[in-house]
């Protein structure tokens, strides 16, 4: 029947509190220097007197104790039974208990069968002892969190913490735990940590920046002057994480911007995450190839894996450094990514290389779509219903970057200033003509607290001048469209185009550089014919003219600068999107053709 009861424990219970209370108080012990034995039964109790830094020592495993038919669990309590200081569960055939005294006082040792269980006569002999401590040592270390700090302590446990000196603005210290919350933008604060009448302070100064909880080797660092959470140092086998102060509804359309530093060592490792998960604001997984995020629960994570596993065990791993979408809590594999991996340039190649670069992630919750874009292109697009099918149904989700090192490392991390979360997601933006007016049009999804859009040109793709402001909507779920009329009739320079999107705390974001269709110089038609055929790109021209391909972020990927009436460009090496030709004619015309290449 015993072994009956305690079956049905272990299968409908995850036991993670000690037992309390008791049933049968059995009096007082007096612990001394060598080992002494009481024989015990589950639901017996005892009282004893304990010094502050002293170690108590319980035994069922050697020095005279043994289990006989006890199945044994150890509690240390206050004298009413209702505190746990310390607690060993059965194990191994036995139990063991060491515990270091954080105060002068009485306690209360209960003795229970494995499962609390109090309700029988199961026979056990307890030895016990004490030691005197060494010398108590209250250090501490305080971290910086959201709204506070958290305390870390490095010498003796079990002492309490409370400020000093005493701030008076509302912000609290768990007197246990020693984290700080409530606190003021740019206070400092002391804490004091006691322990047997020694004590030691250590400052934390509330961050001013946007607020994120750090986990793991995660700690603020000062990158030229800015607040930035270093999540790994280049030291190995570490795991840093750091989730934001405030949840994110995936019920909503959001676009969200960050950049990344992903170390200056192209033969470091491991890489970083982007993931987003309902279950807490402290969570870390595992280090190496998992990322700081394998092991994390109901996790979406979006993977900028720095390093090529070549083996078995990783064989969705690519050789450049890339980007997949992650739902198994398995970074390793067995099993495949959830979408990608894809290359996170383009041109393949290393992303640490000492580079900052710069990471878009925009969902629409009416499609189910996630767009990954790095550096300006989107590189990665997939559709799930996340908020069922990962979050376990909760569309608020905390969200955060995740790091790790292994057996190589690399410095990774990111600035929160850097981060923008944009409540707005634009179908398009593009141009036309009428006549000798350029008409820029753009529409919204949805909006939720969007202060105004600024038009923006630039004749290099470098600098940028505006062109004018545009009052938003604000708050809606209603697609809205916009237009705005630029009359360009005494430019002859090719212009380029970009929307800055404010939100009312005056975050921003900028859409996709367009070209300017140079409305006043279509009347002639310098590019009279523009098409693809296999790898080459065909153009002819009315009269002669030098050509250049150019990108959406305005850079000329192919230059031609013979004159000639027709142009053969190779193209087959340029991946597939919307490039714009640039024609510029022997008598200083100009005009510029939007067109699509497929490889």
């Amino acid at each position: 029947m015993r072994f009956i009861i305690i079956l049905l424990i272990a299968l409908t219970t995850n036991q993670t509190i000690a037992c309390t209370g008791g049933t049968n108080n059995q009096g007082s012990l007096t612990a001394t220097l060598g080992y002494q034995t009481v024989a015990t039964m589950d639901g017996y109790y005892y009282s004893m007197n304990v010094v502050c830094g002293n170690t108590y020592n319980f035994d069922f495993c050697g020095n005279g104790g043994s289990t006989a038919g006890l199945w044994p669990e150890i509690s240390i309590l206050n004298a009413a039974g209702t505190i746990e200081y310390a607690f060993s569960p059965y194990s191994g055939g036995c139990s063991t208990l060491n515990w270091v005294a954080s105060f002068t006082g009485t306690i209360r040792i209960l003795i229970t069968d494995s499962g609390c269980w109090s309700g029988e006569s199961y026979n056990g002999t307890m030895a016990y002892n004490y030691s005197t401590g060494g010398a108590i040592n209250p250090a501490f270390n305080m971290t910086v969190a959201c709204g506070g700090g958290n305390a870390t302590v490095t010498g003796t446990p079990g002492g309490t913490f409370s400020f000093n000196p005493a701030p008076g603005d509302g912000a609290q210290v768990n007197a246990t735990t020693g984290a700080v919350t409530n606190g003021t933008a740019g206070t400092t604060y002391f804490v004091e940590y006691t322990i047997c009448g020694s004590s030691s302070i250590e400052s934390v100064t509330v961050i001013t920046d946007d607020c994120f909880n750090l986990n793991g080797t995660a700690q603020y660092i000062n990158v030229a002057g800015e607040d930035c959470i270093q999540l790994t140092s280049e030291t190995n086998n570490q795991t840093g994480c750091a989730w934001s102060g405030s949840q994110i509804d995936f019920a909503s359309n959001f676009t969200l911007t960050l950049d990344y530093y992903f170390g200056d060592n192209i033969n470091g490792a491991d890489g970083n995450t982007f993931t987003f998960q309902p279950s807490s604001s402290s969570a870390c997984g595992n280090n190496g190839g998992q990322l700081g995020a394998g092991g994390i629960a109901n996790a979406l994570a979006i993977e900028f894996d720095t390093y090529d596993n070549d083996n078995p065990g990783h064989i969705y791993d690519r050789s450049c450094d890339h980007i997949a979408v992650e739902i198994d809590g398995n970074h390793n594999g067995p099993g495949a990514p959830y979408a990608g991996p894809v290359c996170a340039k383009a041109s393949g190649g290393n992303i640490d290389d000492g580079g900052v670069y710069t990471v878009d992630i925009s969902w629409n919750s009416s499609t189910q779509t996630l767009d990954i874009s790095f550096d300006g292109a989107l590189r990665l697009s997939t559709t799930g219903d996340f908020v069922n099918t990962v979050f376990g149904g909760n569309s608020q989700v905390y969200w955060g970057a995740t790091s790790a090192t292994g057996g190589l490392n690399n410095q990774q991390y990111f600035c929160p200033s850097t981060v923008v979360v944009l409540p707005t997601e634009l179908t398009h933006f593009d141009s036309y003509c009428n006549g000798d007016e350029e008409i820029f049009e753009w529409a919204s999804v949805s909006e939720n607290r969007v202060d105004y859009y600024q038009l923006e040109y630039s004749y290099n793709g470098l600098v940028y001048y505006t062109e004018a402001k545009i009052e938003a909507v604000g708050t809606t779920n209603e697609v809205q469209h916009y237009s705005y009329f630029v009359n360009n009739s005494n430019d002859v320079k090719l212009k380029y185009y970009r929307l800055k999107i404010v939100d009312e705390d005056g975050e921003y974001k900028y859409t996709d550089i367009i070209a300017s269709d140079n409305c006043s110089q279509n009347n002639f038609e310098l590019i009279t014919k523009a098409y693809q055929s296999n790898n080459i790109l065909n153009v002819e021209l009315s009269e002669l003219s030098s050509l250049s391909l150019i990108n959406q972020m305005g850079q000329k990927v192919i230059e031609m600068t013979d004159l000639k009436r027709s142009h053969s460009l190779e193209v087959g090496n340029i991946e597939s999107g919307i490039y714009f030709i640039k024609a510029e004619g022997i008598n200083g015309s100009q005009q510029n053709k939007k067109i699509r290449l497929i490889n």
